[in-house]
Formats: C-alpha cells, structure tokens, sequence
C-alpha cells in the first residue's frame, strides 16, 4: 500500500509514489502546460499519476489515498480550485471528484503553501512546533498555518494569503485588484518592478541600462555595491517585515519557516526585514519566536501533499 502526492504548479506538474511511510520512491516531473487549458492540465495530471504507478509497479488499488497541492484560492473543505492566476479556465473547478473518478483513488486537494508547511511539520525544520507559520518568498508570497498541531485554512480556504496584507498604501497595482500588497513590493514580481520603474531614472545604477531588469540582476547588482539595487532590496524587506510582524502579532507563532528564491537575496534584504518585523510587532508576541529556513527546501509541497493523503487515508473517499 502507498499514497500519490502531486505538487501542480503553473509552470510544472510534480507527482510522487510513496510508500505506507510517506518515503518517497517514484517521481515524475512534467510541464504543466498550462495555457492550453484546463482539461488538458487534469488529462496531464491522470496520465502523469498513471506513469508514476507503471514506473512504481503498483497499481491504483494499492494506493490508498491521493493528495495534491495547488495554488489558491482553493477550497480544501469542497474539493474546489477555485480561481487560480496561473492556472487558466480552473474557476470553480471539483477537482477531488474528478480525480477520484479519474484515478479510482480517493483524492485530495489543498492550496500548495499550506501543505508545504505541512511537510515542514512533519518531515522538516518544523517538527515539534505546534504553532506554525511557513511563508513563501519568490514569484508570489504566500503562507500556510498550522495552530495546534492542525491546518489552518479559514471559513472558505483563504487563510494565509500574507501576500495580500497591504503594506503601501497607494502603491503598486497587485494582481488581486488591491495596491500596495506586500506581494506587489517584496515579492520577485514587485523588486523587478520597483527596478524596471526605477532603473530608467538612475544613470549611474547597474541596473540603467538593463532593459527589464528581473529579481536575480537586481541581486547581482546589489552584491556588487550597486546603490540602486540595494536602497530596492532594502524597501522591500522592510515592508515584508510588517507582514510578517502582522503574522507575529495575529497567530504568536512558535515557529516561521521562511523560504522562496526572494530570500537568497541575503543581508540586503534580510536585515531590513528582520528590523521592520520587530518595530511592527508585540515584544510579548515574539517571545520564544524562531525564525529558520526550509529544510526540505523545493520538496516541501510535494511531500506536504503526500503528507495530507496520510492524514486523509481510512477517512473514507469523498463526494
């Protein structure tokens, strides 16, 4: 007997055989192909879980439960995607039923950043804590919850969507409609915006005569003195501190997993971040509070989400 846990992301389509202990054994790693529409993704995702199993040599019955992670907004409760940016035409989508019907193993679904704590809970750096938060840093910002030892995903699935906390009021335009989410700023997404408006302006920057400058060249930049590149670091780390004070303050967490590609950025960034994060939140609530990185660093989702297949296994198949 074993599990199938699928990381789906915009970009790439990951899934997993693993044994009755959540080890894994198969992976097969695919595009998404996401442009193409939505019933070509899930017809990827069967004919990718179908592969795994023939690779693995087992069979869907032997599988007990399947679990999956996707960006949001989802709707564990439900079994819904419910409107996804990166993934076109997944608007209200049950995708649990039809990948039980599909598969013919009982599946469940939940918004990626949370099962990527979950993994950390379980197999990573945050084994022991009971009040958790992991949050992500790259493309996107967003985070998952654990209180008490359980998933914490809100009335409707929408917990945990750090990357919507408005940070600028009047800033910039974020894809959620709203300005001035901390996403818009301190995410890879808003520092290669903040550069590509800035760097035009600055003749004596690194960055000036960079057409569109991404993430990764501010970074270069940065690291090499560049005094642009450094003051765009610096803006956005502070305003990541205050999301990540407002978390500190809401949840008083015992634990934050902080990762993403943004982080690599270093020094820079981490510690105006860390500096913001105490002036925007309670001594009395950071009391205890530990701050590390990922320790299973890009398999966090996928062994989440095997992870959540687990917990889900003998609860009986969904609707």
């Amino acid at each position: 007997m074993g599990f199938v846990g699928i990381d789906l992301g915009g970009t790439q389509l990951r899934v997993a055989v693993a044994d009755d202990h959540g080890r894994l054994r198969t992976v097969v790693r695919q595009p998404t192909q996401a442009g193409r529409g939505r019933e070509h993704v899930i017809d990827r995702i069967v004919a990718a879980v179908a592969e795994a199993l023939q690779k693995e040599g087992t069979s869907p019955r032997r599988i007990r439960a399947l679990g999956i992670g996707l960006p949001g907004p989802v709707d564990p409760a439900a079994g819904l995607v419910i409107s996804p940016a990166n993934l076109p035409g997944f608007r209200n989508v049950p995708l649990n039923r039809i990948l039980t019907r599909a598969t013919g193993i009982p599946s469940f679904l939940h918004h990626d950043a949370h099962l990527a704590a979950l993994g950390e809970h379980r197999r990573g750096a945050a084994r022991g804590a009971s009040e958790l938060i992991y949050v992500t840093v790259s493309t996107g910002i967003g985070a998952g919850l654990l209180l008490r030892g359980e998933l914490y995903a809100g009335a409707h699935g929408i917990a945990g969507e750090v990357g919507h906390i408005v940070v600028q009021s009047g800033g910039p335009l974020c894809r959620c409609g709203n300005h001035g989410c901390v996403e818009a700023v301190a995410s890879g997404t808003g520092i290669a915006h903040a550069a590509r408006v800035a760097a035009p302006r600055t003749p004596g920057s690194a960055l000036h005569g960079i057409d569109r400058p991404t993430p990764e060249e501010v970074v270069r930049a940065a690291r090499a003195g560049d005094a642009l590149a450094n003051s765009i670091l610096e803006t956005a780390g502070a305003y990541l501190g205050i999301a990540l004070g407002t978390l500190v303050n809401l949840f008083n967490p015992q634990l934050i997993v902080l990762g993403g590609s943004v982080l690599q950025a270093g020094r820079p960034l981490l510690q105006p971040m860390r500096k913001s994060m105490t002036a925007s939140s309670w001594k009395a609530a950071r009391r205890g509070l530990r701050i590390v990185p990922p320790a299973l660093a890009g398999d966090a989702g996928l062994i989440g989400a095997v992870e959540f297949a687990r917990l889900h296994a003998g609860r009986g198949r969904p609707a």
